[in-house]
């Protein structure tokens, strides 16, 4: 029976895919020497969700605003890149 089991385990696992969320931010900061130096808002994709990018890049020193989110197949392991927003690939701009 337990044979049985690890050949079924192993036969679905393998059919598995992944994928993650990426999201689209537009971050400004609130520091006051950064407000001194004129800094400009960024636009950001990234695979944290709001409250982690946040509390990972500055905290209380940053306002982040979620533009948009998408899914993207496959893994970011091993510094590969984000995938782009599928709306981009569909129509692009002529």
């Amino acid at each position: 029976m337990i044979k049985l089991l690890l050949l079924l385990s192993f036969t679905f696992s393998f059919g598995a895919l992944a994928e993650y969320r990426a999201y689209q931010y537009m971050v400004k900061t609130n520091d006051p020497y950064a407000v001194a130096t004129r800094a400009q808002a960024q636009y950001i994709v990234s695979t944290l969700n709001p409250q982690m990018y946040k509390s990972y890049h500055g905290g209380g020193y940053v306002t982040v605003e979620l533009l948009r989110t998408w899914i993207c197949p496959g893994y970011t392991g091993k510094g590969q890149k984000i995938c782009d927003h599928p709306y981009d690939k569909e129509n692009p701009v002529q």
